[in-house]
């Protein structure tokens, strides 16, 4: 994912290559794709921005998620339906009486994909030997490496190892198969982090060669990896069978297709170039559903739209290392200045779950009690007191706001409503900088921006997962070095005591009530200002079978199929 920053609809000027349609087909490995489209089993995908990274412990973009999920692996994933956690490259794992010792039983008979970088060309088995590597890199590596922060203190002697190297002596092979990790004190996030693709098992030797090597079920090879779309083929010796002894996966080949500048998406999925789309506006699910009714009435159906919650907050991030921004009156008046309800209603023509108007976790976590953290509400009138009290009465000397938001439609047109609300409510100018992600994160790595439009989804249905973004033991002394994920560079002791309590403690009930006073703390000073929560409309085509849709984002992809829908499978 990251998990995982969002990057909200930024869309590149590419175009698309859609392998299962006959228009404009991608050049490279020409044979391959070719069959592919003979057996029409290439699932399309449409994607908004270029992924930043194909390497696990660099994922802080949604793209590079989706991309990579399907070529790495970690321990355990998630269940599709109730995101309980299961096996995976792990078939079991038992936790010690204290708390403190996990101990996985790798699976046997798993192999990374066929490469030159191993002898013969063909693919190593994964065993211990591997965990243990892959581990030492996320210690290790320090350029981009948002692992590290999710790992950070956790591990018996791995801090020691990452300055010192040697070995990381909480991690033990105790045989080819089995590995053990020693915790330096209980953690409620560990095991969920042993199913996050920034934890996904690397190997020594493909990692030397630079060369993107997993045990997914889809294979990445660059020339494959073009300005038209990443297409993934088929893993052909995947370690999964369905419940019929069958290899897995179905699919020979997965597209992600980047999208021309003003393409219309939902246009190419009614043409049957796209085959899942996600993110549309009622507005627009409305029209094409009263256009062409029969496409979802008939039997079968053409079409199927779904509408689903997702474990994502949408939200600014307030800069609070520099003037005027370290004045908490300032946060709090330019948090009541906003009118959420107009965001969601004027721009997103509501496409979200709700306004942000209670702490950073959203709805979508089962059992946590969002709605009893208060945020601030909209009142024009008390924006421009506590702006007063801050010394800028009535906006008098306060300098333009440096805003920076991504380059798609809507995150344009969210900033652009803002901008409009902040003047008019304040007498504030905002000045407003649409960037492709990477490009704000590097402004906000130099602390080169004030202001934030990102969405955050959690690496684990967790409420820690989103407090993460405004824990202060990360960030550094200095303003012009990363703070990520905490980009707003706040600190507060009681929030991070709190936060830590969180982390370490077992008993969900008693997690919760920890995390909810944290949150509260982030409503009350706001580093951070939540707009809306997520919930996304989907629509498949009905050929597409077996394909899960879950709030954290996931793609399973493995039992997926295309088949042609008939009238008497539906009555079957």
């Amino acid at each position: 994912m990251k998990k995982l920053v969002l990057s909200i609809f930024v869309v590149l000027p590419f175009l698309l290559s859609s392998c299962g349609g006959n228009e404009q087909e991608t050049q490279v490995n020409e044979t391959t794709i070719e069959e592919t489209r003979n057996t029409n089993s290439c699932l399309d995908f449409a994607i908004h921005e270029k992924y930043q990274t194909l390497d696990p412990i660099k994922i802080t973009d949604v793209t590079s998620f989706h991309i990579l999920s399907q070529v790495y692996e970690p321990l355990l994933r998630f269940n599709e339906k109730d995101l309980s956690l299961e096996p995976l490259l792990a078939e079991s794992w038992s936790v010690s009486e204290n708390d403190l010792t996990y101990t996985f039983k790798l699976k046997k008979g798993v192999y990374f994909h066929d490469n030159d970088c191993f002898d013969g060309g063909n693919g190593k088995e994964f065993n211990a030997s591997d965990v243990i590597y892959s581990f030492e890199r996320i210690f290790s590596e320090t350029e981009n490496n948002y692992a590290f922060s999710l790992f950070r203190n956790t591990i018996v002697g791995a801090e020691e190892y990452n300055t010192s190297g040697g070995k990381i002596s909480g991690i033990k092979a105790i045989d080819d198969y089995t590995v053990s990790f020693t915790l330096v004190k209980p953690s409620s996030s560990f095991i969920s982090l042993m199913a996050i693709t920034s934890s996904a098992m690397v190997t020594k030797s493909a990692v030397e060669k630079s060369v993107v090597i997993g045990t997914g079920p889809f294979t990445y090879d660059e020339k494959n990896d073009t300005e038209l779309a990443v297409t993934l083929l088929k893993n052909k010796n995947y370690h999964m069978l369905d419940n019929k002894g069958e290899k897995l996966p179905y699919l020979e080949s997965v597209a992600f297709n980047y999208i021309q500048e003003g393409q219309d998406e939902l246009a190419l999925f009614k043409d049957g170039k796209l085959d899942i789309i996600t993110g549309i506006q009622p507005e627009s699910v409305k029209e094409i559903v009263e256009a062409q009714i029969s496409d979802f009435q008939n039997n079968p159906a053409k079409f199927v739209l779904g509408r689903y919650p997702k474990i994502v907050t949408s939200y600014l991030s307030l800069n609070t290392s520099i003037k005027p921004f370290n004045n908490v009156k300032v946060r709090q008046a330019i948090s009541t200045a906003i009118d959420k309800s107009k965001i969601v209603t004027n721009v997103l023509r509501g496409e979200a779950f709700g306004e942000g108007n209670h702490g950073m976790v959203p709805p979508a976590i089962k059992e946590y009690d969002f709605s009893s953290v208060i945020g601030h509400e909209h009142n024009i009138a008390k924006a421009k007191k506590l702006l007063a009290e801050a010394g800028f009465p009535n906006g008098k000397g306060f300098p333009a706001i440096k805003f920076s938001t991504g380059k798609g439609n809507t995150s344009v047109r969210v900033a652009l409503e803002i901008q409009k609300q902040l003047l008019a409510n304040l007498n504030i100018n905002v000045e407003i900088s649409s960037l492709l992600q990477k490009e704000i994160m590097t402004l906000n790595d130099s602390s080169q921006t004030d202001m934030t439009l990102g969405g955050w989804l959690g690496e684990f249905p967790d409420p820690v997962a989103f407090l993460s973004v405004c824990y202060g033991a990360g960030v550094p002394e200095s303003n012009v070095e990363s703070s990520f994920p905490n980009e707003s560079r706040y600190k507060n002791k009681k929030f991070d005591q709190l936060y830590e309590q969180a982390s370490i403690t077992l008993d969900l009930k008693k997690r919760y009530e920890l995390c909810l006073e944290a949150d509260q703390i982030i409503a009350t000073e706001v580093p951070v200002i939540p707009l809306w929560y997520h919930e996304n409309y989907q629509l498949i085509q009905s050929s597409i079978k077996n394909y899960k849709s879950n709030s954290m984002n996931i793609q399973y992809l493995t039992n997926v199929s295309i088949e042609e829908a008939s009238a008497n499978k539906l009555e079957e």
